[in-house]
């Protein structure tokens, strides 16, 4: 997988303010690094901590998170799904075999990294135009 790269706070600030066009805009930059800080000292602060440790949800934490314009934390889920197709034009030597073929033929892809175990294409309702 990808590299972590770390950054101190001096050097994040020094690769934002490059692309500062003036005074005005490095005060409201400065003003927002500080907000973000605050926003997530209060929101450890506010936990209740026992023995050193404290339960956080994600739920709480994409609150934080929103709060402090950044990404929030996403879950990985799973369902289950019917797919209904109808399908014309296909050729084959009779019903049977185009029962088969079209079984044989159909795909299932989801479209990001998440992964699809197919269990049943059942074909139906099969007969000749």
């Amino acid at each position: 997988m990808g590299n972590t790269v770390t950054y101190t706070e001096s050097e994040l600030t020094t690769i934002i303010s490059n692309g500062v066009k003036n005074a005005e805009d490095s005060v409201r930059l400065s003003d927002k690094i500080k907000d973000t800080k605050y926003k997530v000292r209060d929101f450890f602060s506010e936990l209740e901590w026992e023995n050193s440790e404290a339960t956080i949800t994600r739920s709480d934490v994409n609150e934080l998170l929103e709060s402090i314009g950044c990404d929030k934390i996403r879950g990985q889920y799973k369902a289950t799904v019917t797919i209904t197709a109808y399908i014309t034009g296909y050729e084959a030597e009779d019903k049977d075999d185009a029962t088969d073929c079209i079984g044989d033929d159909i795909t299932v892809d989801v479209g990001s990294n998440a992964s699809i175990d197919v269990d049943n294409i059942e074909v139906t309702d099969v007969e000749e135009e």
